[in-house]
């Protein structure tokens, strides 16, 4: 009998694993769901296109796409409460640049690699 119950007490544990494994999975997986994008918080006129993003607690990101110029501006705003914030430039990248994409040219056709 004494068998009997420690494979009770097993499963029982088991089963409570599992519900609590599970409460975690969907507590994380909500957390991810909340930083998706959003077609809304895209602008695009002329030849620019820009969002913003929360990168941090406390700060906010603007990303600027310049397709004339085949550049990638990435400014960082960092939130101060009410006394305002301090808005810098992070990257300024060049699209153009292979070494960003791999020092190969791509083959005719587009196809990658």
């Amino acid at each position: 009998m004494n068998n009997q119950n420690n494979i009770q007490i097993a499963c029982y544990s088991l089963v409570a694993s599992a519900f609590l494994l599970a409460g975690l999975l969907v507590f994380s997986l909500s957390g991810q769901l909340e930083r998706e994008a959003d077609a809304a918080m895209v602008i695009s006129r002329d030849t620019f296109t820009m969002m913003t993003a929360k990168t941090r607690a406390n700060e906010e990101a603007l990303w600027v796409l310049d397709n004339r110029a085949a550049r990638l501006l990435i400014y960082r705003l960092e939130l101060r409460g009410s006394s305002g914030g301090r808005l810098e430039l992070a990257a300024n990248i060049d699209l153009m640049d292979r070494r960003l994409f791999g020092t190969g040219a791509a083959p005719a056709g587009g196809a990658g690699r």
